[in-house]
């Protein structure tokens, strides 16, 4: 009996069918189905109903699933325990980001790391899109907001207020508010889920919050596109200080209604909660961790 068999049915359930295992253990498909075949022939059992590009596990399937995976865990703690020991670390890390916060600081963040550890290889993947880290073969990933319920484990990064910004010509055409209340006066940008024809704003001043309703002349769901547009002159937007920091300071765009912010945008590092993570993953949570808390309130 092959137990490396046993292994790759593993990963071709994990990453979700016989197509991705291929491109990503580098194994013809041809290859899997025929390991596959070959594993039911031993058992005696149908483990994978497949119905065009369908892949679905039997009820023996998924008992064999439970089995296997208890072996795949005993192998890989079994690697991981002699890298440790050997003190290896190399190896690839797959990570995902969201492009803004990937492109204004975790870029400059991954390469002094990898600056330490030449031989870590990393893969990013910029995508707004929030993807299953277990079924597409993930590592570790960093999102941007409130986290939904998951198995995954959460760690905050850091966090960056969200400030109140204007175009210098959208102001002197519209006017400067003065209150939160006088933002209707001013074209505004929407970022998020706002699809009723109409936004929200909650703003904060010390222990005052105001809630505002706005109608944006333009809704977005991209954080770099409504950083534009509103550089570009077409509203007023709240946008978290990491993205409009330089703008502001080089004058691009305004600060408006400066004692007033909407609720920061926390960052985790969020992660598959298992009992060993590789050395090599370990290492890179820890180093990301150091550098939020070593900018603090710069994010």
């Amino acid at each position: 009996m092959n137990f490396n068999n046993w292994l790759i049915f593993t990963r071709i359930v994990d990453l979700g069918g016989l197509s991705e295992a291929s491109r990503r253990l580098g194994i013809p498909k041809s290859t899997l189905s025929r390991r596959l075949a070959k594993l039911e022939d031993e058992f005696g059992a149908r483990l994978v109903n497949r119905r065009g590009r369908t892949f679905e596990l039997t009820d023996a399937g998924r008992l064999f699933y439970e089995e296997a995976s208890q072996l795949a865990e005993l192998v890989e703690g079994t690697q991981e325990r002699l890298t440790d020991r050997t003190g290896r670390e190399g190896g690839t890390i797959r990570m995902t980001a969201p492009q803004t916060p990937g492109g204004r600081f975790l870029g400059k963040w991954l390469a002094r790391f990898l600056r330490q550890h030449p031989d870590i290889r990393i893969e990013l993947d910029l995508n707004d899109r929030v993807v299953n880290l277990l079924e597409q073969g993930y590592d570790l990933a960093l999102r941007v907001g409130p986290l939904a319920d998951s198995s995954l484990v959460a760690r905050l990064l850091g966090s960056s207020e969200r400030l109140l910004v204007a175009a210098p010509d959208c102001i002197e055409q519209y006017g400067r508010p003065e209150t939160p209340a006088q933002l209707v006066e001013l074209p505004c940008v929407g970022f998020g889920e706002q699809r009723s024809g109409h936004g929200t704003w909650l703003l904060r001043h010390g222990k005052r919050s105001q809630r505002i309703r706005y109608n944006p002349v333009m809704r977005c769901d991209d954080m770099a596109t409504t950083f534009q547009a509103c550089k570009a002159g077409v509203g007023a937007a709240l946008i978290p200080a990491f993205v409009c920091r330089s703008a502001l300071e080089s004058g691009a765009l305004d600060h408006i209604l400066p004692d007033w912010s909407g609720p920061p945008a926390r960052f985790h590092l969020v992660y598959p909660e298992r009992r060993l993570i590789p050395k090599r993953v370990r290492l890179l949570i820890e180093f990301l961790i150091d550098c939020g808390k070593a900018e603090g309130s710069r994010l």
